[in-house]
């Protein structure tokens, strides 16, 4: 490609945003807006980019790897921010009082991009943290509320897995072993891939009865009867106490009512290294990416000076869009209740009634000095409930509804 043709394309990893899509994103943002202020979260907003020190430590290698650096006149390394839980945990730990939080963000991140679907280098996300809750019930409301933004942005198949990963980190916890190593363990678990769960362990020197354990992590999938199965195979109080933790919080949304969309999976472990607690991911049928990602994370906020517990989730926007239009949910346009003309000596009496209308929240195109023709092709471009005329002498017409 010529060096004066990239003025025509944007770069790998983002594109344009249409009327129709950025219609479906919008209506989607405002209905998850509107969603979370009604369950009592704040919105907050954080630097588009950071410096790299803020995410330094605490979100594993793979995150790391995928950060866009840059250097300020300082020479100091910045990087677009991957995430926004880390941003919004260094503002609790620094700028807010104790207590407890409860926040929520619309806002983009940014990675190096990869050539697959749901993998963009510029994405939106949708999501909450709270903060200052230990408790069973922050991690039950947690997964409620992301229950129901699924739901409130229109998805109608999707499930959500459930894990833990203390679980996991139980069964490793007498192993010594660098971040790194244990960044690409916990990756082949998540991806329930046994040979690179093999290879992984025999690189680490992980054999016998440990080694069998975890090559058994990925069956520990399924409903209610996964707890048991679980508490055997970990073998210890702390491997116990995970699981018992696991299994408080799924009978609570049991009993909020979402046991149909719950499913328990303690080979679930997420890439990034800061969940310390329970995790969940919702998966949709027809896009091989989870839709939305979360969990608890309690030592994050240490890292900025202040502990505190916390837990939450982030929805992928652009994700769950895609997975809406394969299930055939999508819908791109705003409704135009009425499109308007005039002749030219009753531009005043045809802009009044325009702004009449749009006043009470009615979708009204004015245009001025059409012939009546033409406003039947204009209602019929945008789809509009009516076409209404106005006369030299300012009488109103119907042209047509």
């Amino acid at each position: 490609m010529s060096m004066d043709s990239y003025k025509k394309h944007v770069p790998d990893g983002v594109e344009d945003c249409l009327p129709a899509e950025c219609c479906i994103k919008k209506n989607m943002e405002n209905a998850l807006r509107q969603q979370f202020i009604a369950n009592g979260y704040d919105e907050i907003e954080t630097p588009t980019y950071e410096y790299y020190d803020v995410f330094q430590s605490g979100v594993g290698s793979y995150m790391q790897e995928s950060m866009i650096k840059f250097v300020d006149t300082g020479g100091r390394i910045l990087v677009l921010r991957p995430d926004l839980t880390v941003p919004i945990a260094r503002v609790a730990a620094t700028k807010m009082p104790e207590g407890v939080k409860r926040l929520f963000y619309i806002q983009n991140s940014f990675a190096a991009a990869e050539p697959a679907i749901g993998k963009a280098g510029e994405f939106t996300q949708a999501g909450i943290e709270l903060i200052g809750e230990k408790s069973s019930r922050a991690d039950a409301e947690v997964i409620a509320l992301a229950v129901k933004a699924l739901c409130t942005a229109g998805l109608k198949e999707f499930a959500v897995d459930i894990g833990q990963v203390q679980f996991f980190k139980a069964l490793v916890g007498g192993l010594a072993l660098s971040n790194g190593a244990l960044d690409a363990l916990r990756h082949a678990v998540d991806s329930k891939d046994a040979q690179a769960i093999k290879a992984a362990s025999e690189k680490l020197g992980i054999s016998g009865a440990l080694k069998q354990k975890i090559l058994g992590l990925p069956a520990l999938f399924g409903g209610s009867e996964v707890f048991d199965k679980a508490i055997a195979l970990g073998g210890t109080d702390e491997c116990a106490q995970a699981v018992e933790n696991l299994r408080s919080v799924y009978n609570m949304l049991c009993e909020y009512g979402l046991s149909k969309y719950l499913s328990v999976d303690l080979g679930l472990l997420h890439d990034i290294a800061y969940y310390s607690g329970i995790v969940f991911r919702g998966l949709a049928k027809g896009i091989g990416f989870p839709v939305v990602s979360g969990g608890r994370y309690d030592g994050l906020l240490e890292k900025f000076g202040r502990p505190q517990a916390a837990t939450g989730f982030a929805l992928g926007i652009k994700r769950v869009m895609i997975a809406m239009e394969r299930q055939g949910l999508l819908c791109g346009h705003y409704g135009t209740d009425a499109v308007v003309s005039c002749e030219n000596t009753a531009s005043a009496a045809a802009y009044a009634f325009a702004e009449q209308q749009r006043n009470r929240g009615k979708r009204t195109l004015f245009v001025a000095g059409l012939t009546r023709e033409a406003l039947l092709a204009l209602k019929q471009s945008y789809g509009a409930k009516r076409a209404v005329y106005f006369d030299t002498d300012g009488t109103r017409q119907i042209v047509e509804e």
